[in-house]
């Protein structure tokens, strides 16, 4: 698929924007019988509108729904440590720690973690237990609840038919379909950054959907910390815009910049915390910590010994990712297709520049209208994408904010193709659903794919250790490797505490630990758990214990004396005079 999106699709997309939007040519083809028809038979199909609204919609929830606690495979690291958190948060009100309700997760030590999706996933732990399910539901619900939204909020911009142009590009998008699957908590920052968007187009016209708006802008940080400087500058210029063209008025942006602060200062503050150096802060239960090392403040370009090199690389890195659509890991991406098909780029150029150019015409020609505004604010957006690709490095999951302002664009390059040749957009939209077709073709049958994904997830770990939390044991090994820094003790520390339900009470020995079946024992997490790499390690076959390990690990075993089960990548190891 890859050597035809380059090959067959690119060039023809190329060739069908010229057609619709080069006025001699797409004249010439008007003429041409056969393609007469074709516009003619197309136009027909406008009444099916709800039609094709409901078939996309369906294939959109079907492809992020659809066998989505079992892929990707594994759990993600950080996926993990934010259901950790959560578990402990609905038990104790703190992290993992200790902390009292944190505006930042301590996390890895070495390096923090944003607290958002943790907080949000609290209450489907409360109702349905800490599971795989639990972690990947809340995402999954988010990223479900944006297909409506952006459908609603093209129509508002532009009518029904660019509606359905973005919910379409959107449905069968790669990255939002891989995202909304896999509990990364940075994902989330994309989706709060829309609906605040959203929110602030209404309030043009509705005050209390611009002060909501302020609410969501205010938890984007919390989302993901690149938001604390690409959200300011969407704002700022909002502000100026809204003030220009007396959407609002000096009290409403004083107002929202008060219901900002009092929702993301928390946050704000807590960076100055630990940029200086000061001393954590507590208001009332919550917390805002001040971290001792971290890796985050080596990612961002301003804090590098030459700043303005490193902006220049990170903006390459983030034309390579974004406007290019190349991903560099196979889990932000389904292989060939990448996070926006191959062949798409210059359909987003496109969409860009129609955009930009239509609405300045309204503006030059003095016409209101809801283009003129939603366009803006849908260039905005692009823009606070931007300002993360500047200041951090072009990661895909740092700088996704990006996705849905170009989703928009393009989907009005697509929607405009339509108005102006409907052939040329019906051949657009065939060569999205072939590829959203061998998208889900890939994603759910490629054994390769599916296991490429799963070693950078850890596949087979959870099921290890979830199938052999019953058994029984005196002692539990678990494997840690490469560990000099301790990253990978940490990590398994945060399995255990997932998989076996360890709130920040048991791992710290204050109560001892419960059973599989919520009995109390009267072990203690120390007493229970040894993380070791296995080095110079002569297991006992006489003790009672269960050995998770990898297949490296296996040769310490002998196999007359023990018993093996294996999970995925993991095997679990079991004495055969204990099973017998």
């Amino acid at each position: 698929m890859e050597i035809i999106s380059i090959c067959v699709f690119l060039p023809l997309t190329i060739a069908l924007l010229a057609a619709a939007f080069h006025e001699k040519l797409r004249a010439r083809l008007l003429r041409v019988a056969a393609v007469e028809a074709a516009e003619e038979r197309l136009s027909r199909l406008e009444r099916y509108y709800w039609v094709a609204f409901a078939l996309i919609m369906a294939a959109g929830v079907f492809a992020r729904c659809y066998r989505f606690v079992e892929l990707p495979r594994g759990i993600n690291q950080d996926g993990l440590m934010a259901g950790t958190e959560a578990y402990s948060l609905l038990m104790n009100g703190t992290d993992q720690y200790g902390t009292s309700l944190p505006t930042y997760f301590e996390a890895w030590g070495f390096s923090q973690m944003s607290t958002l999706y943790s907080y949000l996933m609290v209450p489907f732990i409360r109702l349905f237990g800490l599971s795989k399910f639990t972690l990947r539901l809340p995402m999954l619900l988010a990223s479900l609840a944006m297909l409506p939204l952006v459908w609603d909020f093209a129509r508002r911009i532009a009518g029904k038919g660019f509606a359905l142009s973005a919910l379409l590009m959107l449905a069968v998008n790669p990255w939002h379909m891989v995202q909304s699957r896999w509990a990364l908590e940075a994902n989330l920052m994309p989706h709060v950054v829309l609906t605040g968007v959203y929110l602030l187009y209404l309030g043009k016209d509705r005050r209390w959907a611009l002060y909501l708006s302020m609410v969501f802008f205010g938890l984007a940080p919390y989302a993901y910390g690149v938001a604390c400087f690409s959200v300011p500058v969407l704002l700022v210029s909002a502000a100026a815009y809204y003030l220009a063209r007396r959407k609002a008025t000096v009290v409403d942006v004083l107002v929202c910049v008060l219901i900002f602060l009092v929702i993301a200062g928390p946050y704000f503050y807590t960076m100055a915390i630990n940029a200086f150096g000061w001393e954590t802060v507590q208001i009332g239960p919550f917390t805002l910590p001040y971290v001792e090392e971290s890796l985050r403040s080596r990612d961002m370009s301003f804090m590098q010994e030459n700043p303005y090199s490193s902006m220049i690389w990170n903006f390459i890195l983030y034309l390579n990712t974004w406007m290019f659509t190349i991903s560099g890991s196979s889990y932000n991406a389904v292989g060939w297709a990448h996070t926006m098909y191959l062949f798409m780029p210059p359909a987003l150029l496109w969409g860009m520049y129609l955009l930009w150019k239509q609405r300045r015409a309204l503006a030059a020609a003095g016409e209101d209208g809801a283009l003129r505004d939603g366009g803006m604010l849908i260039l905005l957006a692009l823009l606070a994408g931007v300002v993360s690709g500047l200041v951090v490095s072009g990661a895909i999951n740092r700088c996704n904010v990006t996705f849905y302002p170009l989703i928009l664009v393009g989907a009005y390059a697509l929607w405009q193709m339509g108005r102006r040749l409907r052939t040329a957009c019906a051949l657009m939209v065939a060569m999205l659903a072939v590829s959203f077709a061998g998208l889900n073709v890939t994603y759910f049958t490629d054994e390769t794919y599916q296991k490429t994904v799963g070693d950078g997830f850890f596949d087979g770990l959870y099921e290890a250790l979830t199938e052999t939390w019953g058994w029984d044991y005196d002692r539990y090994y678990v494997l840690t490797v490469g560990d000099e820094d301790g990253a990978h003790h940490t990590l398994m520390s945060a399995y255990v505490m997932f998989a076996h339900q360890i709130d920040y009470r048991g791992r710290s020995e204050e109560i001892p630990l419960r059973a599989a079946n919520g009995e109390e024992t009267d072990w203690y997490f120390t007493e229970r758990y040894v993380f070791t790499d296995y080095a110079d390690f002569e297991p006992d076959p006489m003790e009672c214990a269960v050995y998770v390990i990898m297949e490296g690990q296996k040769p310490l075993f002998d196999e007359a004396n023990y018993l093996f089960t294996e999970y995925g990548n993991y095997i679990a190891v079991y004495p055969r005079y204990w099973a017998e």
